[in-house]
């Protein structure tokens, strides 16, 4: 118990220090961070004052809405410098392409190797996509990222990656209706929910965080251990 205190009273003190850094005024940094995560005043209030810590989805969005690194807010150390010896290092996912939103809430995908976010993800296999598009405007806005991982279980309530059986694709939000289907909500009210039976559906993929372009790393800024480029 005393060592969950502790850890509980360091985040807050880094979380404390990064709201200072990113000029966030200290009587209302907490509504700015509910916001923000889309979280209630509530929640953030306990991360204030030592009450509870965030899960990883809202730490990565915490750590990018306030522009600092995530394995120091969570860990209280800097990740490591990005090197590479054949294959990207914790802390860092890959980009493979983009996500043109449509206007009726359903996305084109342009898949393609472009580069890395700097952000920690427990998922090895996560990965990100850019994002265009205002149709999920004010929740993702046109020009940033979303990190998307496929091995992290999904609940009622999360936003998640869909693709149907017959190929569209769609970044909602999930609930399940009383016949065991699945219901696909947007955060954008022009857009009616969309429900589908699991029969419809070959992948829901987890979304984790939504990341500033200024967390993109390109591809040719990144140097293997040897020296070479990728």
């Amino acid at each position: 118990m005393v060592q969950r205190d502790k850890l509980r009273e360091e985040f807050s003190a880094r979380l404390a220090q990064a709201c200072n850094m990113a000029g966030l005024d200290e009587h209302g940094r907490g509504m700015a961070l509910a916001r923000a995560l889309s979280v209630t005043s509530k929640a953030v209030s306990k991360w204030l004052n030592a009450e509870s810590v965030p899960r990883q989805d809202k730490m990565n969005e915490i750590a990018n809405f306030l522009d600092v690194d995530v394995i120091w807010l969570q860990h209280g150390k800097e990740s490591e410098k990005l090197e590479f010896a054949g294959s990207i290092k914790d802390g860092y996912v890959p980009v493979i392409g983009e996500a043109v939103l449509g206007v009726d809430g359903s996305v084109d995908m342009i898949e393609f190797r472009a580069g890395w976010l700097r952000i920690y993800s427990g998922d090895k296999d996560a990965y990100g996509l850019k994002v265009k598009g205002d149709s999920m405007w004010p929740r993702i806005q046109s020009g940033e990222y979303v990190v998307i991982e496929p091995n992290t279980g999904v609940h009622a309530g999360d936003e998640v990656f869909v693709r149907t059986m017959d190929g569209h694709n769609m970044i909602k939000i999930m609930s399940k209706t009383r016949d065991g289907d699945y219901k696909f909500s947007s955060v954008n009210s022009d857009h009616r929910p969309i429900t589908l039976e699991i029969n419809q559906i070959e992948k829901m993929h987890f979304v984790s965080a939504i990341v500033k372009h200024t967390r993109y790393i390109d591809h040719d800024d990144v140097t293997r251990v040897d020296g070479a480029g990728i």
